[in-house]
């Protein structure tokens, strides 16, 4: 597993799990857009001190950004939707 692919599933656990995200993640410039089911599923500080993150930002009740640097931001939401979709897919074949 290379280190972008472990910084996402490590940030997917940290965000809730799959299940907890309500819409793709979306990136913009160097900021991970998440909008979540439940933000108290969210760990918060643990969060705040994941190497790959710079700071987070809550943007509504249910939206948060995730700052991680421009090179970043893309590669973790293509590897988030990604985790997230296969997820989805494993438990619909239950």
């Amino acid at each position: 597993m290379n280190t972008s692919t472990r910084a996402a599933a490590e940030l997917l656990v940290l965000l809730g799990g799959s299940a907890n995200i309500a819409a793709d993640a979306d990136y913009c410039a160097t900021r991970l857009r998440i909008t979540v089911r439940d933000l108290h599923a969210v760990r918060g500080h643990a969060l705040r001190d994941h190497r790959v993150v710079l700071g987070v930002i809550k943007r509504s009740e249910r939206e948060i950004d995730i700052v991680v640097g421009h090179y970043t931001a893309a590669t973790l939401s293509l590897l988030i939707n990604v985790a997230v979709a296969e997820e989805l897919a494993e438990g619909e074949q239950e």
